[in-house]
Parts: structure tokens; sequence; C-alpha cells
């Protein structure tokens, strides 16, 4: 991780850092006599920021939640030098400190704000301006649920000072800021991530009505309100999206947990209002009273700055629509960290990024792969002690075993994300704390493994999961690549361990929980329990076709664990089967008004999951038989025949983008000049 030097540069603020849901104005004024060609910045501040230099936005929305190391924070590189001109400039800034965590952030319990760039010699201190913007305010009730950081966005156009970022912007009333020591915001690390992707404003057909005004977006999205209205002054108006109010998932269905929203008091006359707060959702409800009257609304899309290059489109519509609905899905869980959903807790649940993790590479280029990258680190590095964590950063952090086995297994998180890059300095880094966490359990007398808990034993949602069968056959997957990483960073120290697991495992799942037709603990059959066995290598070949008819017969998991499902009836070898499942399964999360999945099968929980969107990867990996060597650069495909009449997609390769069309033949997928 490269840290930042601020050894010159000042942790500034107002007199009060410590006071949650501040924003403030910083600026500084400063002369360039010679326009130089580089002009890197570093930015960090607790807990977001808004950059503006001569007017013109630089950053929209910067600063890498915390943390990046245990007590540490990120910081943003910007090269300033195409916003500057000879004479005078204005840095102007808008920093918003929480003041609270949540299930993507930590909070250091102060506010702060650092800057410097060497080449203007410029470095954050008591000379720059500060002062709390007078017109954003506290809301009122209802707030967002704990699950979040962060607040609504309240804003009185009636105490607005105006733009704050021209030069001419009357600022003799900010103060000097005040320099804070370092004692809780830790080293700087600069971010692995591109700044955010800010799309066109969008102005938006509305439909009004005696409540107020509403309007569709052309799909769910995460986007800035902008709007203008009339009004007396003094009226209040609501804004939220359709998203704003969430059920828990299965299980917790019964309890709502409310987003943001913004609360905008109005000034007499023209109000013309962009916020700077992002809002997800596929419509935007504005609630006021008869005295305003709406003029315009509009939106700027704002998301993770990836191309999306990969498509997959075949004569069948309704499969289409799932692979749209699924692409859909990955992207708005896509930001600081990849989240489990956009509109409920926004938690990098390791579970899920196992899902998301093949998609990235068969839709978007090289940056959404760094994504994947903090996603490890995060994961390895902020694990406490030895125990790897389910959902880091943030301070809900949870160990859910199963979760944490996947993601250190072939088919989870860390060999995703090999398989697709050949990195293997990102197996050297996680293979000592691989080890250490698959020491943590312990093994019975009978040769499986003791019960390892964690803060939650869950390995599915609902009812029928057989968790002896999935937490040995798990384990026994991890321990599996485990032994793989160490042949390929040559380190062979742990291998008599992991080779001692792996038989002792391999050889007692098959003798306890073998049932003569299924693999099974309980009174029950679970397919992914099954699936699982196939997946983690004990099941051999010749049982194929009994484990065929449970995948075929069995419908317990959530969209979570069918991915797991729908990959072994791939890998036995029958993938027809696996999109006849698919498609019964997804049937009502295809069909339905959303551009996004929900996340469960009986629509419940979130209307867009992370975990959902595993049809992607069947339809590339499987139905196309999509492989790419990463070291050559090179790709081979082996289109499986009889699901489709025609195959057009397209995938990256590298800088390349390629493209693929299959037509059937005689009964066979042949490819098209």
């Amino acid at each position: 991780m490269n840290v930042v030097d601020f050894s010159r540069a000042k942790w500034i603020w107002t007199g009060d850092n410590k006071t949650i849901d501040q924003k403030v104005v910083i600026r500084k004024k400063f002369d360039v006599e010679k326009l130089p060609q580089i002009a890197e910045a570093y930015i960090a501040c607790d807990t977001k920021f808004w950059l503006w230099i001569n007017s013109k936005l630089v950053v929209y929305e910067g600063s890498v939640f915390r943390e990046s190391k245990n007590g540490c924070g990120y910081a943003e590189k910007i090269d300033l030098a195409p916003y500057l001109h000879t004479g005078e400039n204005v840095l102007a800034a808008l920093v918003w400190f929480y003041g609270n965590g949540g299930r993507n952030n930590v909070n250091s319990g102060e506010a702060g704000f650092i800057f410097e760039c060497r080449e203007l010699g410029l470095y954050s201190d008591s000379d720059f301006k500060i002062l709390n913007h007078p017109a954003y305010i506290k809301t009122g009730e209802p707030h967002p649920a704990q699950l979040f950081g962060g607040h609504n966005i309240g804003f009185d156009a009636r105490l607005d000072f105006g733009d704050f970022t021209t030069a001419d912007f009357d600022d003799a009333m900010f103060e000097d800021a005040k320099v804070y020591p370092n004692l809780v915001w830790g080293e700087a690390v600069v971010s692995p991530l591109p700044l955010l992707k800010l799309y066109d404003e969008r102005e938006l057909a509305f439909e009004k009505s005696t409540s107020g005004a509403s309007a569709k977006l052309p799909y769910a999205m995460t986007m800035s309100v902008c709007f203008a209205v009339e009004a007396e002054g003094g009226e209040v108006i609501d804004i939220r999206t359709d998203r704003y109010g969430i059920n828990g998932g299965p299980g917790d269905e019964a309890n709502v947990y409310r987003g943001h929203r913004i609360e905008y008091t109005a000034k007499k006359g023209v109000n013309e209002y962009k916020c700077p707060m992002y809002l997800y959702g596929e419509s935007i409800i504005m609630a006021f009273p008869p005295s305003v009257k709406p003029v315009k609304l509009s939106y700027i899309e704002s998301g993770y700055n990836a191309e999306e290059i990969g498509f997959f489109r075949t004569e069948n519509a309704l499969f289409n629509r799932l692979i749209e609905k699924s692409i859909r899905t990955l992207y708005v869980c896509m930001r600081n960290n990849f989240m489990d959903c956009p509109d409920r807790e926004r938690g990098q649940w390791i579970g899920d990024v196992s899902v998301q993790a093949p998609q990235v590479f068969f839709v978007y280029d090289e940056n959404a792969q760094k994504l994947l990258k903090k996603a490890i680190t995060d994961f390895i590095g902020l694990r406490k002690g030895d125990v790897l964590m389910g959902n880091v950063p943030g301070e809900h952090f949870a160990e859910l075993p199963s979760q944490s086995l996947v993601a250190i297994s072939e088919f989870g998180l860390l060999g995703e994300y090999y398989a697709g890059t050949r990195d293997a300095d990102v197996l050297k880094m996680a293979f000592e704390p691989i080890i250490r966490y698959l020491k943590l359990w312990e093994m019975n007398d009978d040769g499986l493994l003791q019960v390892r808990s964690g803060n939650w034993r869950w390995y599915d949602h609902l009812w029928n999961v057989d968790e002896d069968v999935l937490e040995n056959c798990i384990y026994l997957a991890a321990a599996k690549y485990a032994l793989k990483i160490a042949e390929i960073i040559d380190c062979h120290e742990h291998d008599a361990f992991l080779k001692g697991r792996i038989e002792l495992l391999s050889e007692n799942i098959e003798k306890h929980y073998w049932k003569g037709t299924h693999y099974s603990s309980q009174n029950f059959v679970d397919e992914r329990a099954n699936a699982m066995a196939v997946l983690c290598g004990v099941c051999p070949a010749e049982r194929y076709p009994m484990i065929r008819k449970v995948l075929l017969t069995v419908f317990n998991s959530t969209p979570y664990m069918e991915r797991f499902v729908l990959m072994t009836l791939c890998e036995m070898g029958y993938t027809e089967d696996a999109y006849r499942r698919m498609m019964a399964r997804y049937y009502n999360l295809t069909v339905n008004e959303n551009s996004t999945l929900w996340e469960d099968f009986y629509l419940l929980g979130t209307r867009n999951h992370a975990w959902s969107g595993s049809p992607l990867e069947i339809a590339f990996k499987y139905i196309l038989g999509l492989k790419v060597d990463e070291v050559t650069q090179t790709y081979t495909i082996n289109p499986v025949s009889g699901i489709f009449r025609e195959i057009e997609c397209a995938f990256p390769l590298g800088n390349k983008t390629v493209k693929v069309h299959l037509q059937e033949e005689n009964g066979v997928l042949v490819e098209k000049g």
C-alpha cells in the first residue's frame, strides 16, 4: 500500500470537529505564475468531499470509505494541472463529516481534511479558510437505518450564501482553519480506485399530483437529484426514491430499513438545487404542499468508473432480460466497495463478492478488477486476529465462516480473481492468513470438523439447510485451493497440514454423509449440500446421475446458493438442465418491472441484490463455454448446442473487446464471421 507523506500538510477543520453531520466549506486562493505540466494533489478527509478548482468540479464525492488498514483511511490522488490558469486561482471544497459508521465505513470520531500539492507549494494549514455551510441543516425523523453511514440531507435555501466556488465569492465571514494533530485518522493510503464516474445531467418528464411530483428513471441507478421549483418560501420538500423503505431478507422481512432522503426548505421565488449526496432507486418521489410549483426535475447518474463492455443476447427475449438485469444488478452494487445492496446495507459481504467476482471479468474493463483486488485486501488486511471477517470494512463486521471459506476457495473471490488475472502477488499476501484461518477449526474423533459458528453460523436463508455437510465440504474446497496456492507461489511448509485435512475430510464426508442416493447429515435432502459435495471433489463422477436427480427435484436455495447448484449441474455436464432450472427459478425475478434482481426468489428483501446475478456467469462460462488465458491474451469457446439457435455476445480481453456471433447449423452452434 502506498502511504502518503503528509508531513508538510496539516489536518484542518473548524473549532468543533466532533459534532456529527457537519458540512463545511473550505476555500484557498493561490497564485500560479507558470502552468505546471502535472500538479499532483493528495486529499484525504473524514468523511466525503467535493472539490472545485476555478468553479470547475474536479472531484465528485471523493474519499474512499475508511478503513484502508486498521485505524487508517485513504487519500485521493488527483492531477489539478488541467484546471489551472495563470494568475489567481481558487480551490473550494464541500466536506461532509458523517460522524457515524455503517456496513462499509468506520468512524474515526473526528472531522478532518488534509490537502497537499507539492508542484503548487500548497499545503493545508491555518491559512485555509473554513466555515460551516449555513444552509445545510439537520433533518427531522425519519433518519436512515443504522446499517448505513451518513445522514439525510437537510438544506434551507433561505440560509444559502451563494456559489462558494467562484473567485469573486465574498468569504470575509470565513474563519482561519484550525489545525489538529493526527491522533485518530492514522495513515492515508493512496486510493487504489478510480474517481467515481459522473454522467451528464438529464431532464425527466414528471407527473404532478396534489401532494407533489414523481418521475421514473430509465433504470435503477445511484444519482444526484436536481430540481427547480417556484415557492412562496418556507415550504418543506421531501425527496426520496421508490427504494427508500426496504424490508429485510428472508426471516427479517417484517422489518423496514429506511435509506437516505432530502429535506429541502424553499426560499421565496425560484429555487434551483443540485444535491451532492446520491440516492438510489428507479423513481424519484417529491412531496410538497400545493404552494410549490415544480418547474424542472433532472438527475445526474454516478457510479463506479468502469466501462461496460460485455453483453450476451440470444433469440430468447426472456433470457436476454435476465442477463440485462444481472448486469445492472452488478453495476449498482459497485462503488467504494462491492455492496450486497445499495438500498439497505451497502455492506461488502464476502459471500456476495464471491458471486460477483467472475461476472466482473465478462462485462467490465480492467478498472473493475481494481475493486475486486481492494475487496481481497480488505478481507485479508482487516481480519480480526486470525479471523477472516465476512464483511469489512465497516463498523458492523461479523464472521460468517461459510462465506469466508467460500471466499478462499477456487470458486470464491480469491480463486475467481486469480483465474481472471493470474496475479500471484495477491495469493502470496493471502496465503499465511488463509492457513491461520483454516487452523481455527478443530477435528472431532469421527474425522469431521468441529462446528465453528463464528458470529453467525449461516449457510443460506430459509429451510432445509444441511449445515454439517456444507461446512465440511466448503472447508475441504478451501483446503484444496490453499494447497493449489502453495504450488503456485512455491511455498510448501504447510503441505502436511493441508494434505492431512484433505485426506481426513474426503474419507469421512464419504463415510458419514453418503446415503446411497445423496449426501445428507439430516432427515431431509438439501440440493446445496449435494452441489457442494461435487464442487469440493468428494463425489465421484459415477454418482453424477444421482446428484443430477437431486438438483432437478429439490428447490431450497436462495439466489446466493443457487449459483453453486447451477455451477454443479454445468460442471457435471448437464448445462441444459442448469439452463432450465435457472429460467424456472428466476422467472418471477425476470418478468417483474424492476431493472435489477430481487434478493430472493419469493420477492423478499431488496429489489436488487449482489448475490442474485449468477445467470451472467452461467451464460458466459458454461453456455458459451468461454475460457480466457490471461497470460497469452487468447480465448476459446465451446458453446452448448440445443439451448439457443443464435448467440451474440462481447467480452473484454485485456484492452480489447472480443465479439462473438454464433448461429445454429444442423443442430450445432457455429461461429459466424
